[in-house]
């Protein structure tokens, strides 16, 4: 059975958090052990490894970054041109990752059709994470 997750950060986690996907759960974990700059670092739950053994071949992947105008207390970027550099940067991320073969971007109903085709067999080794 094809998992569908429907919201998963993982460009902004890849850049942000500077977490590698391609690599199993723990070395992520254990590259992050001791460190402070973030909450919740070494506790991380998602992986491409971990994703293709619990079946989930199918993601929204975001972009997320934030405008925040002057006095907003949300955390974000203080100008319309730094957010949108931002979320190019984890557009080129996502890319990278499909031409690694990690992933692979879901655009229309022949590229879906084709993806569950793929993950249909049940062996969910290296097949690539769709996303959309």
């Amino acid at each position: 059975m094809l998992i569908f997750d429907a919201h998963l950060d993982l460009a902004m986690n890849a850049l942000d958090w500077n977490r590698d996907y391609t690599r199993p759960l723990e070395d992520i974990r254990q590259r992050e052990a001791g460190r402070t700059d973030k909450p919740d670092r070494g506790h991380g739950t998602v992986c491409f490894p971990e994703m293709r053994q619990g079946g989930v071949g199918l993601c929204v992947a975001t972009q997320i970054a934030r405008y925040v105008k002057p006095g907003n207390p949300l955390p974000g970027w203080f100008s319309p041109e730094q957010a949108w550099a931002q979320t190019q940067g984890q557009v080129a991320w996502y890319k990278t990752m499909e031409e690694d073969g990690e992933m692979v971007q879901i655009t229309d109903l022949p590229s879906l059709e084709k993806h569950l085709s793929l993950w249909s067999d049940g062996n969910t080794t290296r097949k690539p994470i769709g996303y959309i």
